[in-house]
């Protein structure tokens, strides 16, 4: 069962490209529950472990981000899986012209063009285009990821209960590191807030943006769904 809050990023591994999307995991991650992942292989040694661990990942999320600058292969197979299992995604595509030098391969021919669509089957298909970064983190959340059922359950809860608003991302944080975070925890979170534990805790839970589990290694979780 996909996990309504993870968001699975497909990009390719171009230290730029790279760099824009690490830096919309941290800010992304910083405003609001959702937890994003990559296809990160370095202890990978197979390819078809690697092709399970991918899938596995996909088929966990919620939805999918794929980068299609430049054409990479390995996008596009992570796309073809998402199409396939079928999960939904999101194009994005970098319409920003690389420098002249930079387009040019050793032997002196033009390199590829790094707007190109990711295959011809899906260029009448909606994506986010964008130049800079900012332009990239605002569509994305603006266009496409408030419109999850978990967004829309979390800016609900921000309407309605904004002085938790920190404090909830703490707690957020910590499930994504810890896989979950105790009553202590979260009382530590709200110290000198006035907040107390089981009004945030409540709110959350009443919202489905967390569950609470009893007993030994209960705590509270992200929800199933």
């Amino acid at each position: 069962m996909a996990k309504p809050e993870q968001v699975f990023v497909g990009c390719p591994y171009t230290a730029n490209t790279r760099k824009i999307y690490r830096r919309l995991k941290a800010e992304l991650e910083a405003d609001t529950p959702l937890h994003f992942v990559f296809a990160d292989t370095a202890t990978i040694t197979s390819t078809d472990d690697l092709l399970e661990y991918i899938t596995e990942l996909i088929v966990d999320s919620a939805c999918c981000i794929f980068d299609a600058t430049g054409n990479n292969p390995n996008v596009s197979l992570e796309v073809g899986l998402a199409h396939a299992l079928p999960v939904d995604f999101l194009i994005t595509l970098s319409t920003r012209k690389p420098r002249k030098a930079g387009t040019r391969r050793a032997s002196g021919k033009p390199g590829p063009d790094p707007s190109r669509a990711i295959m011809a089957d899906l260029q009448g298909r909606t994506r986010i285009e964008y130049k800079a970064f900012r332009g990239l983190k605002e569509q994305v959340k603006k266009r496409y990821l408030s419109k999850l059922p978990y967004m829309t359950r979390w800016l609900e809860f921000e309407k309605n209960h904004k002085s938790y608003i920190p404090y909830a991302l703490r707690l957020f944080a910590e499930i994504r590191s810890s896989g979950r975070t105790t009553a202590a925890r979260v009382e530590a979170i709200l110290s000198g807030s006035g907040i107390p534990t089981t009004a945030l805790t409540e709110a959350l839970t009443k919202k489905r943006l967390i569950t609470v589990r009893r007993g030994k290694n209960g705590g509270y979780f992200y929800p199933s769904k």
